[in-house]
């Protein structure tokens, strides 16, 4: 059951983290760079820039970091998918206990499960534990964000799904994306064109 989070009616704050580009494990990526942002509004008032291992399993607690250092009382926390550089999956609960804020997976499309399912069998001993972490999230809702264009994909923690469309909607500034995500998505990018971090 998805209890609501209490604060103001007025979302006026809302965080996004997204990754950067990065080699593939087989090619010799190691890391690759994660970015939180946080805007006011149409704003960047904050943004934070981390690194994380490619398929590792350290991305839930570099983004409770860069969360920590950002004032994050409610603002909720939009994520770009569950999984980042590869397959180094966030925990939305984890964020969401920590931080007592909505916490939303948000998926610009359905993603193939069984395709997933086969990558992970293939590529990773512990693939068992990362399928149950994926699984855990639970069945994912739709919510169409802009008028006449395919909707996106979401899992809300930490609120009610009619409340988690209503922040998507709401923060769909410029296009279907919500506007922090696709701000963390520049960034991300616009620091890191086209190599991992060292």
């Amino acid at each position: 059951m998805h209890r609501r989070a209490s604060r103001n009616s007025t979302i006026t704050s809302c965080i996004g983290i997204d990754d950067g580009p990065f080699l593939p494990r087989r090619l010799g990526g190691s890391k690759a760079p994660l970015v939180a942002a946080q805007l006011n509004g149409p704003h960047l008032v904050n943004a934070r820039v981390a690194s994380i291992s490619v398929d590792g399993l350290d991305a839930t607690s570099t983004s409770l970091r860069m969360l920590s250092s950002l004032p994050v009382r409610d603002s909720p926390i939009l994520l770009a998918g569950a999984t980042f550089a590869g397959f180094n999956i966030i925990n939305p609960r984890v964020l969401q206990r920590k931080f007592r804020t909505p916490t939303i997976v948000v998926i610009g499309s359905r993603p193939n499960n069984s395709a997933v399912k086969r990558a992970l069998v293939g590529h990773f001993p512990d693939w068992r534990r990362r399928w149950r972490m994926l699984l855990s999230l639970g069945p994912l809702r739709q919510a169409r964000t802009v008028q006449n264009e395919n909707p996106i994909f979401y899992e809300a923690f930490g609120c009610r799904y009619d409340e988690a469309r209503r922040i998507l909607r709401g923060w769909a500034f410029v296009s279907r994306i919500p506007e922090p995500l696709r701000v963390a998505g520049l960034v991300a990018r616009g620091l890191f064109p086209a190599q991992p971090l060292d």
